[in-house]
């Protein structure tokens, strides 16, 4: 007789003992993990259904646990409707209005960033720093009021860093802005290269809007107030209101008279940071 015909001649039982000692130790084990991690005994009830931890999916979205909420406002992570979310207190939300120096494009606009302090109303506290050609438009689809658009920014005198501004302040005039608007910016190697400078020849060759839209009740909306600073001061602060600072420093792009701005809002312990397309800080 061959070994393996002497193999198949033995009882089964042996094997059968062994498989059914296995079959009750693996139990015994399943029973004791069950009964000391939370929520597996209860998963073992339903059939190890699965279940999403982050509730349903409205629109298509997937909706987000109290926890991991920045805001109560946000429901879930659906496309954010601008004009349907109040920013809560002590929030800050920054969105690019444009991010495009050179060539324009229909879905990109020229460089600037929209800084947003909650409050929670309806209006935050806005402040723009810079305000290249096109961004304007975006600002409005966002629902920024046009008469609430104030205090801008900019960090140099590059074009694309505000060329929706002579197109802006007499229509914010004209649409109800009847306050002046703030402008602020850093001087130049020369009186000629500096803010102030830009914005007095922008009104003369406005002149003629200007004049035209004098015929309408625009109170103070056509004047523009203006802060220059030394763009060779370290940590300047240029803007200090209601517990918010914006400074200012000098950065290297192309020439003298280019700043960057940092934006420290004391009260929610938060900052912004704008090199306006500078180099770095090492």
């Amino acid at each position: 007789m061959t070994q393996d015909e002497t193999n198949q001649n033995k009882p089964a039982g042996n094997d059968q003992g062994r498989r059914n000692f296995l079959k009750g130790s693996a139990a015994a084990v399943g029973a004791g993990l069950a009964a000391s991690v939370p929520g597996m005994a209860s998963a073992a009830d339903s059939d190890c259904e699965m279940k999403n931890p982050y509730g349903a999916r409205p629109g298509g979205g997937i909706s987000l646990p109290d926890y991991y909420k920045p805001w109560p406002a946000i429901k879930n992570r659906n496309v954010f409707m601008p004009g349907t979310e109040i920013l809560p207190k002590n929030e800050m939300r920054i969105s690019f209005l444009g991010s495009t120096p050179w060539p324009p494009t229909r879905l990109q606009s020229g460089t600037s960033i929209l800084v947003e302090l909650g409050n929670g109303e309806s209006q935050p506290r806005r402040f723009f720093f810079d305000l290249g050609n096109g961004s304007i438009s975006n600002a409005i689809a966002m629902q920024v009021p046009a008469p609430l658009i104030n205090d801008i920014f900019i960090s140099h005198l590059h074009s694309d860093h505000f060329a929706d501004l002579p197109y802006m302040y007499p229509f914010r005039a004209f649409s109800g802005g009847y306050t002046p608007l703030r402008v602020y910016g850093p001087s130049g190697r020369t009186p000629e290269l500096g803010m102030k400078h830009m914005i007095k020849h922008m009104r003369e060759m406005n002149r003629w809007h200007e004049e035209n839209f004098n015929a309408c009740p625009i109170g103070d909306g056509m004047e523009i107030e203006v802060t220059e600073f030394d763009w060779k001061e370290e940590n300047g602060i240029c803007y200090d209101k209601d517990g918010v600072k914006v400074r200012h420093w000098p950065r290297s792009h192309v020439k003298d008279g280019a700043s960057a701005y940092r934006l420290d809002w004391e009260d929610a312990g938060l900052s912004f940071v704008w090199t306006g397309e500078c180099r770095p800080d090492e």
